[in-house]
């Protein structure tokens, strides 16, 4: 049985607690060296932004600057992968930016470093707990050598909500005879060999980016325990992939989905700009990927555009995603603190959350009267049910500074079937334990 695609408005700021990232931490109410200001200069102030991927930033600046016109933006933009290595450059150098998009992976040493401003007197002089879902600003903590998430000091502000689904053209599945989402993994695996045989290339996969590794978590989301990925994501003490079978069956699927022929012909060398492009061309009937390419699919596809959350084994299985807020973190150098944190205490207003959504995205704190009948009411749905089941998962490449590169590596090896499902996991627990103090 399918399940039917709702219509929801934006769920409640209580209703956006994310419980189900593993830990809700705490945050703690330790002394920034200087003395922070909530008051506004009203001298010029260009505030240079560093970011990766997508994420609404245009809407957030432009909405600002708006509200104090003598603050004005430098937008600069990296591809993901780039990012997630130049990141420390950036902040060590002397021209560093005074915001940049927060990323567990190289925060694991940023962090340690003094790279980026400790946020806990921001967020009691602007009442962030009051306005924020603590268990998001919790997964945004860290103690202070970045060994161990969820705990410590707050180093980010969530800026959106980013989750990982399944996102489809309907004009081609419909072709196919495939009728809507699919209720179980075994459906979806039906609903693929339906695509293939007519014709059409099931799944876009940009393994030579984030693709591969983010079906890996999307797969392990629904295979595997969910806890015991969150203990290994945010480095508790002994946690390890080798005892749960879940997370070498996800590795699997991937291998058996390429011999199936349901990715395209050299995925291990598609990027993901070119896989977007394609599927957004129709090439391609299934994309697993964020919800910050969901602007971009619109404009292309359309009404024929939909999504659904990666179904589990069975009917009931609780839903899971893979997801966080888009945090935004402020350089300990910046000369600009308090312009700067002003700008996170926006992100999380109300008045920013219509910008947002209109981006593709789901507000932090949204404004109840937004809603909408397209994709993005179903994002809104979705999300909803993953928070009611406590389902929110990390993202897998925060487990360490260099987890990310394992996991492209690696997942492009499950595709060529030149890595085999145990080593793949085996890999990510050595790199894990080589990171561990």
């Amino acid at each position: 049985m399918k399940r039917p695609l709702v219509t929801l408005a934006v769920v409640s700021v209580a209703a956006l607690a994310l419980t189900g990232c593993g830990t809700g931490g705490t945050v703690n109410t330790s002394s920034s060296s200087d003395p922070i200001s909530t008051d506004i200069t009203d001298e010029e102030v260009v505030l240079k932004v560093a970011y990766a991927s997508d994420p609404p930033i245009t809407p957030l600046t432009e909405g600002f600057t708006k509200l104090h016109p003598n603050v004005t933006f430098d937008l600069v933009q990296t591809p993901f992968a780039d990012y997630q290595t130049s990141l420390k450059l950036s902040l060590s150098g002397d021209d560093t930016p005074d915001i940049v998009q927060y990323s567990p992976g190289p925060m694991r040493s940023i962090v340690p470093a003094g790279l980026v401003e400790k946020l806990d007197e921001y967020a009691e002089a602007y009442g962030w707990a009051d306005t924020v879902s603590p268990s998001l600003l919790g997964m945004l903590t860290s103690n202070e050598d970045a060994t161990q998430y969820g705990t410590g000091d707050l180093y980010a502000v969530p800026g959106a909500i980013q989750m990982i689904g399944v996102f489809y053209n309907k004009s081609l599945t419909e072709a196919a005879g495939v009728d809507g989402a699919p209720e179980t993994l075994a459906e979806f695996e039906n609903d693929l060999d339906a695509v293939k045989g007519s014709g059409v290339t099931p799944i876009a996969m940009p393994a030579l980016g984030i693709g591969g590794f983010q079906l890996w978590g999307a797969l392990s989301n629904v295979l595997a325990d969910p806890a015991v990925f969150n203990e290994w994501v945010y480095g508790n003490d002994g946690a390890t992939l080798l005892e749960d079978p879940g997370f070498v069956d996800a590795a699997a699927t991937i291998t058996e989905w390429s011999n199936a022929g349901y990715f395209p012909n050299g995925a291990a060398a598609v990027a993901d700009a070119d896989a977007i492009a394609s599927f957004s061309a129709g090439d391609q009937a299934y994309f697993v990927t964020g919800n910050w390419n969901t602007q971009l699919f619109q404009e292309a596809l359309g009404d024929d555009l939909g999504f659904f959350l990666m179904p589990g084994e069975t009917e009931d299985a609780p839903a899971v995603a893979t997801g966080s807020g888009f945090p935004y973190s402020i350089s300990a150098k910046s000369q600009n603190k308090d312009v700067a944190a002003a700008f996170l205490d926006y992100v999380v207003s109300q008045e920013a959350a219509g910008g947002i959504y209109e981006s593709g995205f789901i507000p932090v704190t949204p404004d109840g009267a937004i809603t909408s009948d397209d994709v993005r009411g179903q994002l809104q749905s979705d999300y909803e049910t993953v928070v009611a089941d406590d389902g929110i998962a990390p993202f897998a490449n925060w487990a360490t500074s260099s987890m990310i590169d394992v996991l492209t590596s690696g997942a492009q090896g499950l595709i060529s079937a030149d890595v085999t499902p145990e080593a793949f996991v085996e890999s990510l627990q050595a790199d894990w334990e080589s990171n561990r103090p």
